[in-house]
Formats: structure tokens, sequence, C-alpha cells
């Protein structure tokens, strides 16, 4: 095989992986974000419901 090929191949390889692991770790953050945003939701809900003489912990 030509050297050049295995050097692109090579190059190619890693490139995709470092895109995954980005990828991987914008989903990772896509998730934890949408995890905070449901708390927060979730006690202004709660917090409506019981109405202003319960006040929640933070």
């Amino acid at each position: 095989m030509d050297t050049n090929y295995v050097f692109c191949q090579d190059r190619i390889r890693e490139a995709q992986r470092l895109r995954n692991e980005a990828l991987g770790q914008m989903i990772a953050d896509g998730f934890h974000a949408a995890k905070r945003l449901a708390i927060r939701v979730k006690r202004a809900v709660v917090a409506h419901l019981l109405g202003p003489r319960h006040p929640l912990p933070h």
C-alpha cells in the first residue's frame, strides 16, 4: 500500500474519532441541561400549586 494512502486513512480515522467524541459530549451536555430545566419547571409548578405560604428550599 502507498504510505500516503495509509497516512490519509489514519488522519481520517482520527478526525472521525474526535468528531464522535465531541458529538457524544454535546449530547451528554444537552441531557444534563434538559434535566436541570425539568427540575426547575417542576419546582416552579409545585411552588405555584402550594402558594406563597409554603416556600420551597433551594
